[in-house]
Protein backbone atom coordinates (compact mmCIF):
# COMPACT_ATOMS: atom_id res chain seq x y z
CA UNK A 1 0.00 0.00 0.00
CA UNK A 2 1.13 3.71 -0.88
CA UNK A 3 2.27 5.93 2.13
CA UNK A 4 1.14 9.07 1.83
CA UNK A 5 3.45 12.37 0.97
CA UNK A 6 4.78 13.91 4.18
CA UNK A 7 3.67 17.31 2.37
CA UNK A 8 0.37 18.16 -0.04
CA UNK A 9 1.61 18.89 -3.47
CA UNK A 10 1.76 22.48 -4.07
CA UNK A 11 1.15 23.20 -7.76
CA UNK A 12 2.35 26.60 -7.92
CA UNK A 13 5.67 25.49 -6.82
CA UNK A 14 5.64 22.86 -9.12
CA UNK A 15 5.15 25.61 -12.03
CA UNK A 16 7.68 27.68 -11.05
CA UNK A 17 10.25 24.24 -10.83
CA UNK A 18 9.00 23.51 -14.54
CA UNK A 19 8.99 27.55 -15.52
CA UNK A 20 12.46 27.49 -14.79
CA UNK A 21 13.54 24.26 -15.84
CA UNK A 22 12.38 25.28 -19.76
CA UNK A 23 13.93 28.93 -19.22
CA UNK A 24 17.27 27.16 -18.86
CA UNK A 25 16.72 24.77 -21.02
CA UNK A 26 16.11 27.26 -23.82
CA UNK A 27 18.93 29.20 -22.83
CA UNK A 28 21.03 25.98 -23.28
CA UNK A 29 19.57 25.19 -26.70
CA UNK A 30 20.31 28.62 -28.13
CA UNK A 31 23.67 28.53 -27.39
CA UNK A 32 24.52 24.82 -28.02
CA UNK A 33 22.60 25.04 -31.47
CA UNK A 34 23.12 28.96 -32.33
CA UNK A 35 26.78 28.91 -31.07
CA UNK A 36 27.65 25.88 -32.54
CA UNK A 37 25.83 26.47 -35.95
CA UNK A 38 27.20 29.99 -36.12
CA UNK A 39 31.08 28.38 -35.61
CA UNK A 40 30.26 25.88 -38.16
CA UNK A 41 29.17 28.43 -41.14
CA UNK A 42 31.40 31.57 -40.28
CA UNK A 43 34.07 30.06 -38.18
CA UNK A 44 35.41 30.78 -34.54
CA UNK A 45 35.18 35.24 -34.62
CA UNK A 46 32.14 34.80 -35.61
CA UNK A 47 30.89 32.72 -32.60
CA UNK A 48 32.67 34.55 -30.20
CA UNK A 49 31.15 37.73 -31.28
CA UNK A 50 27.71 36.06 -30.98
CA UNK A 51 28.41 34.92 -27.59
CA UNK A 52 28.91 38.25 -26.79
CA UNK A 53 26.33 39.16 -28.19
CA UNK A 54 24.30 36.34 -26.44
CA UNK A 55 25.45 37.99 -23.07
CA UNK A 56 24.73 40.86 -23.57
CA UNK A 57 20.81 39.93 -24.30
CA UNK A 58 20.66 37.16 -21.50
CA UNK A 59 22.25 40.31 -19.11
CA UNK A 60 19.44 42.92 -20.33
CA UNK A 61 17.33 40.00 -19.59
CA UNK A 62 18.23 39.28 -15.75
CA UNK A 63 18.83 43.05 -15.58
CA UNK A 64 15.17 43.94 -16.27
CA UNK A 65 14.09 40.46 -14.17
CA UNK A 66 15.79 41.72 -11.10
CA UNK A 67 14.56 45.05 -11.60
CA UNK A 68 10.84 43.52 -11.52
CA UNK A 69 11.69 41.45 -8.64
CA UNK A 70 12.90 44.74 -6.90
CA UNK A 71 9.66 46.42 -7.73
CA UNK A 72 7.96 43.58 -6.70
CA UNK A 73 9.50 43.35 -3.01
CA UNK A 74 9.46 47.37 -2.50
CA UNK A 75 5.22 47.49 -3.28
CA UNK A 76 4.32 44.59 -0.53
Amino acid sequence: MAQKPDHPFNSRRYQGQVERELIIGGIVITLVVGGGLIALIWGGTAFFTAMACFALIFGLIALIWLLLKVVEVVSR
